[in-house]
């Protein structure tokens, strides 16, 4: 995976993704071993490319990972009112999903079996109805969430109303004209006071709740208020008291059905991913092609994906490998495209498992390897002394030894190994170097392995045209003026 980049596709796919557990699911894509599964995965996003490019597309899956709310709401933890705002958002979500499911059965066959969980939303239509009708969309509680409330909430502006009305009296009044640093009034931890200059304060009677930083304003609070000041921070007190209860009561309800909410959120989550995989491939113009278990590759105008994502026009080419092909031998020029098609093998084999389509002709077909070996690129590790030569001959060796506890050709009729070797035994004595590439792809070709690789080695191509289940390739260059 790491030769050949993988994490850098999966990260192309996870910016496609609308929510950040689809992205985080899509940045570790699980990878299936079973033909089944892997075609009911590619269905699912072909399933979504129609849905997508249709007159009514899904929903935008775009929700808050809520996971650690519900587990905090089963603890007895008190949700805020914006962490519960993130559930009813989840909640809608879910329950808009589950509609746009049911009209557009006739177009969903796979993906009805994905969100089919979602049908639990008709359970959770009343926990969905609570919070909205406490909570508003920007998070915070509505002075209706209850009958208590609207009367302490009633009580309290009716006070700050008459608080007012005696502020502003004070303020154009001439006892205060020479006092007033200021013609206004302001709050200091939750009581109203006027800005009184400094060496004025003893003018006016009260309580002094806080100075500038020039000290040369006291922010006073006036004897004559300090009554009301007294109510309206009790009506404050009490209207908070309800709201924590409010808050309490509608946890409780959340709790009572976190287990439906987080497979909810579970069913979203994997539907952004399908739709992640669709937006893909729609960009890269990918197409589903047919998959099987019998080691045939025939791939037509395949193209590199990370090339894709890099630049607008990108050389495709053929790769025909049949069920008695084992092993494809790809010579040709320095940087013309030898390394880059045998990563295009690889590519192709994890997106199969992963359900993505591939950017190549829609009538291609992959094989399923559930095994990838891949030998690219200089591996020369100073730090464990390994020169380029024993690097490759380190890896060949690990190769041979897992593939040794594998069945032989005799015994396995269909390749599940797809092995990659870019220019094998080099750094060497050429004569020496080819030999044994020779007995390498001799012996995995005996175990019945899938091998693509490249060479300039002329023993290598002479062994492919003279040796059953061999087969020569090559890339060149287009040198038209065109090109």
């Amino acid at each position: 995976m790491q030769v050949l980049e993988w994490s850098r596709v999966l990260e192309f796919l996870a910016q496609h993704a609308q929510s950040a557990m689809g992205g985080v699911q899509c940045r570790s894509l699980i990878l299936s071993s079973d033909l089944a599964e892997a075609c009911l995965r590619q269905q699912e996003t072909t399933e979504m490319v129609r849905l997508l490019e249709g007159s009514d597309p899904m929903p935008a899956l775009s929700f808050p990972d809520i996971r650690e709310e519900l587990i905090r709401s089963g603890k007895g933890g008190t949700l805020e009112a914006g962490e519960l705002r993130d559930c009813a958002v989840v909640l809608a979500l879910m329950a808009d999903v589950e509609r746009y499911a049911e009209s557009h059965q006739g177009k969903m066959q796979v993906l009805a079996r994905v969100l089919e969980p979602l049908h639990i939303t008709k359970t959770l239509k009343g926990v969905l109805k609570a919070i909205e009708g406490a909570i508003q969309s920007d998070g915070s509680m509505k002075d209706t969430a209850s009958p208590e409330l609207r009367r302490l909430t009633h009580q309290a502006q009716g006070l700050k109303q008459e608080m007012r009305q005696q502020l502003e009296q004070m303020l154009h009044s001439k006892r205060y004209e020479d006092v007033l640093q200021e013609s206004y009034f302001a709050q200091r931890e939750g009581r109203y006071v006027v800005p009184v200059k400094a060496d004025m304060r003893g003018r006016i009677p009260g309580i002094v709740h806080d100075v500038s930083s020039s000290g040369a304003t006291v922010f006073l609070e006036p004897r004559e208020l300090v009554e009301l000041n007294n109510s309206i921070k009790v009506a404050d007190l009490e209207i908070e008291r309800e709201v924590q209860r409010i808050l309490r009561e509608l946890t409780t309800v959340v709790a009572s059905k976190a287990a439906e909410i987080e497979q909810g959120i579970e069913v979203l989550a994997e539907c952004d991913v399908i739709r992640a995989k669709a937006e893909m491939s729609r960009r890269l113009k990918c197409h589903p092609v047919l998959l099987n278990e019998d080691g045939r590759v025939m791939l037509t105008q395949a193209r590199h994906p990370l090339l894709l994502i890099a630049k607008d026009h990108v050389v495709a080419n053929d790769i025909l490998m049949d069920e008695n092909v084992r092993v494809l031998v790809i010579s040709g020029p320095n940087t013309g495209g030898k390394t880059v098609t045998l990563k295009i093998v690889g590519l192709f084999a994890l997106m199969v498992r992963a359900g993505l389509h591939l950017p190549c002709a829609p009538e291609s077909e992959m094989a399923l390897f559930t095994d990838l070996y891949a030998d690219i690129g200089d591996a020369q590790d100073l730090t464990r002394d390994l020169s380029s030569y024993s690097a490759h001959m380190t890896s060949m060796i690990r190769l041979l030894s897992e593939s040794a506890a594998q069945p032989t050709s005799s015994e396995r009729s269909t390749p599940c190994s797809l092995v990659l070797l870019d220019e094998p035994v080099t750094s060497t004595d050429p004569q020496e170097g080819a030999a044994l590439a020779e007995a390498l792809l001799c012996r995995l070709a005996e175990l019945n392995m899938k091998v693509v690789v490249t060479t300039h080695y002329g023993a290598l191509k002479e062994l492919a045209q003279t040796t059953s289940g061999f087969m020569n390739a090559s890339v060149e260059f287009d040198v038209s003026p065109s090109a």
